[in-house]
Parts: structure tokens; sequence; C-alpha cells
């Protein structure tokens, strides 16, 4: 149910929003494993040059998230995401330019704070703000929608850059990002907050009393790095999917059908999650979301180190990797909700939300140093103790919020 009385899915605000989504997971963030061959070949920097760009771009949104998070707080939401993705976008065309490689970091570093702007998290926080305690069925409609970004941007991105050249591909992502992603979000993000009739007053609580509450808490360091957990295992995997696949004697041919099925699976496990709970009347509690995936991404490592040449464990691989990560993006925000209140959400989550961005920025150089020193076998067993782990720590935040609740009204 959303504050106008529709199912998610008949709300044209929130088909807006979603299609935004979309395409700005599409053009700036799928949009650098997309052309990351073809600048390498143009700039003849190495791939591991290149690679430090996304990582500064995806440790910029950690931090600028903050501020993000503060803004939609504030109710500046519209603006924000608007504004994010159009200065993005303009940031995005003036990559043809560029000559120097810091000035390619400078790119990419100033696109992270865009990111913070208009990806998922500013995104969620401000479904949990308009939709409060409704927000779930909101954001599993969006992540099935914007979960085909990397299935438009791969193809397209490459038969554009096929038929003309890179530079090509980058002004016309502008464009569209500029034209129709901006106008997307200004329309989506128009929704009248649930309650906004209610005498029920916003806090006012500073933002120097918020931080400090929420660093001396437990539940904040536990969800914190329970997403750490989450992002951390997915980045090693993700990043390193390719070589890691041939090193249990797959088949290239194969390898790149099983690489390619991951993604889907992150489609199919929300899809499976939206029916049982809309048409199987079945309420699924989110923290038995959340254990499970931790489970199965434990699991699905296991799996492929016991013998990656049997068919069936690899397909449990990639049912175990796919689909529970595919479930983070929604129990990500709703479980934060429930274990920090909605009271200044957009800042709660983002800060708590520096656990997931930190983890997929730094898994992929750990996992390569891993394969380098050791092997691959090390790297599944490293990502398995990973998840494992994460769930220890989520069973004991679940333990210190039941005997502490986190409670930010309290705060003078």
């Amino acid at each position: 149910m959303t504050p106008t009385g529709k199912s998610p899915w008949r709300n044209r605000k929130l088909w807006s929003l979603a299609s935004a989504e979309t395409l700005s997971w599409a053009g700036l963030f799928y949009i650098f494993p997309a052309l990351l061959i073809k600048w390498n070949e143009w700039f003849l920097w190495s791939i591991g040059e290149l690679s430090i760009g996304f990582t500064l771009a995806l440790i910029a949104s950690a931090i600028t998230g903050i501020i993000a998070g503060r803004i939609i707080d504030s109710g500046h939401s519209q603006k924000l995401m608007t504004f994010s993705v159009i200065i993005g976008a303009l940031l995005l065309s003036s990559l043809p330019m560029v000559t120097m490689l810091w000035q390619f970091y400078l790119v990419w570093l100033l696109i992270g704070c865009c990111l913070a702007g208009c990806l998922y998290d500013p995104c969620f926080s401000y479904i949990t703000r308009t939709f409060q305690e409704d927000a779930k069925n909101s954001i599993i409609m969006i992540t099935l929608i914007a979960g085909f970004a990397s299935t438009i941007s791969y193809p397209i991105c490459t038969l554009i850059t096929e038929l003309y050249d890179w530079e090509t591909t980058i002004y016309l992502l502008t464009i569209i990002l500029c034209f129709i992603a901006g106008p997307l979000f200004w329309y989506g993000t128009s929704i009248e907050p649930a309650g906004c009739h209610s005498p029920v007053k916003r806090s006012k609580t500073s933002v120097g009393k918020i931080v400090k509450v929420e660093l001396s808490s437990p539940v904040f360091w536990g969800l914190l790095m329970t997403f750490a957990a989450f992002s951390s295992n997915q980045g090693m995997i993700v990043s390193q999917i390719f070589p890691l696949l041939e090193s249990q004697e797959i088949s290239p041919g194969m390898t790149v059908l099983f690489a390619s099925c991951i993604g889907p699976m992150q489609v199919v496990a929300r899809l499976i999650l939206f029916v049982t709970e809309n048409f199987g009347n079945k309420k699924i509690p989110i923290m038995a979301v959340c254990l499970t995936s931790l489970i199965c991404l434990s699991l699905s490592s296991l799996a492929l180190a016991m013998g990656g040449n049997f068919l069936i464990l690899v397909v449990l691989f990639v049912i175990f990797q796919g689909g529970p990560y595919g479930l983070f993006s929604i129990v990500k925000p709703v479980i934060t909700a429930e274990m920090l209140g909605r009271v200044n959400f957009g800042l709660l989550s983002s800060m708590v939300g520096i656990g997931s961005v930190s983890g997929s920025a730094l898994a992929p150089g750990i996992a390569g140093s891993i394969a380098d020193r050791w092997n691959y076998d090390t790297v599944l067993i490293t990502t398995s103790s990973i998840s494992a782990v994460g769930l220890m720590i989520f069973l004991t935040t679940v333990v210190f919020q039941r005997k502490n609740p986190f409670k930010l009204e309290s705060v003078n």
C-alpha cells in the first residue's frame, strides 16, 4: 500500500522512479565495467590502474552519502536525485577529453559523489521516508525493474561502441541521463509522504547528536559489519568470477554461461519474495531473509570449492550466490528501518551503508591479492568465512537489539 492508496505496481510515479534508477545504474555504474577494456586499449593504462578510478568512486559515494542522507531527511530528495544524475552525466561526458590518469581518477571521484545522490541508497531512503512501514513492497518493485540495468547496459554499450566508438556511447548515455533519467527522477520523487497531515513533528536532532548516538550503539556497528560481509562476499566473487570458475576446470564457454546467470538469479530471488508475499499471503520476516541469505552465501563458496567440475555444485553456486545478494538490496533498507528506526532515516541509512560500499570497494583488490599469493580455492574459503562471520555478527546484533533497542527519539 502506498500513500496514495494504490499498489506499487499501479503507481505511475514509482514506475518513473524505477525507470530512472535503471537508467542511472546502467549509465553511471555499469558503464565502467562495460567500457573498461575499451579504455584499456585507448588510454593504454593497465586494467589495475583504471580500476582504481571505480574504487575511488565507491569510496566517494560512501563518504558523501552521509550528506545525501541529511538532504533527504530535510525533504529535498527531488532536487538531490534529479541534479545528481544530471551532474553525473555531465561529468561522464568529460571522459573523452581526459588525457592523464589523474584526470580520469578525478572524474570518477566526482561521479562517485553523484552516485551517492541517485542510486539505491538515496532512493530507498526516500521510499522509506515517504511510505514508512509500507516501504517494503515499493522497494521490491524498484529492485525488480532496476535489476535489469546491467542486462541493458552491457549489450547496448558493446553494440554502440562496435558500430561507432566508446566516445559516442558516452555522449549518448549523457543525453539519456540528462533528458530522460533527470525528468523521471523529478516526477518520481513528487509523491506525497505518508502521514504528511499528521501532527507528529519531525525530529530536529542535530547531526552531531545523531552521529554520537549511532556510533555508540552496538546495533549500528553490528549492521554495518553485516552489510560489509554481504558486499565483500559479492565483490570478491564477481570481480574474480571468470578466473575463479576457470580455476575449477570449467570450460571457457560454460564459464561465460554460469557467470551470466548470477545476475538474473538476483531478479529471480526478488520475484520469488514478491510473489510469496503478495500472492501467497505469507509475510516473510526480513530478519529470516537476512539470515537465510548469509547462510546461502557461505554455502555457495563451499559448493564451488568442494568440486566445481560437478555440474550440480556449480548450479548450486550460481543459485546460492546470485539469489541472496539480490535480496540484499531489499534487506538493507528494510532491516535498517526496523532496527534503527525511521527518524532521520536518510542519515542513519547512509552511515550504516558505509559498510556495504566499503566492502564493495575493497573486495576486488583483496580477492586479487589472495589469488596471487595463494590460489582461488583460498579465495572461496575466504568468501565463505566472511559470510559465516557476518551471520554470527548479525545474530549477535539481533540479541543486542532485543536487550537494548536503538532509540534515536530519546536524544535531546
